[in-house]
């Protein structure tokens, strides 16, 4: 993936990750259940960031892994 691409892919998935942290802090009502957790698109979207993190790093020529 070229940088443009990646960071588009960074912002796309800062979005969701966004999104993500603010329906899950919504509050429940009256102790009703919600029909949809969004504890685990929190979780992915968190490390597909880490991921895309370490591909841009990585892009820049920062070696991020063992250099065995």
């Amino acid at each position: 993936m070229t940088m443009v691409q990646t960071l588009l892919w960074l912002g796309v998935t800062i979005a969701i990750l966004g999104l993500a942290i603010w329906r899950d802090s919504i509050p429940r009502q009256n102790g009703k259940a919600h029909w949809f957790s969004w504890k685990p698109v929190l979780m992915i979207a968190s490390v597909v960031v880490i991921v895309l993190i370490v591909h841009i790093l990585n892009v820049l020529g920062i070696e991020t892994g063992r250099g065995r």
